[in-house]
């Protein structure tokens, strides 16, 4: 089954930036190299997918996930596949 992150649950962990981490919340966004979280607290926040490592709750499984492995380039994007 191949899917992208679009309406999963994540939460962010080891971000470069610090106050990303723990953030927990909805994709409502995904680009080449970013992701829009819709937080808990109703907040909107921008993550740049190189920075961080992802957990991705798919069918009541937890995944974690390299935010480097999911950056696509160009026409050909890759989407993620859960297995």
């Amino acid at each position: 089954m191949v899917n992208s992150l679009l309406f999963k649950f994540i939460t962010t962990t080891k971000c470069r930036n610090n106050s990303l981490n723990g953030l927990n919340g909805i994709v409502i966004d995904e680009t080449a190299n970013t992701i829009k979280v819709l937080t808990l607290t109703g907040s909107v926040k921008t993550i740049i997918k190189e920075d961080c490592w992802f957990y991705v709750n798919v069918d009541g499984c937890t995944y974690l996930i390299n935010g480097r492995k999911l950056i696509t380039k160009g026409k050909g994007r890759k989407t993620f596949k859960f297995v």
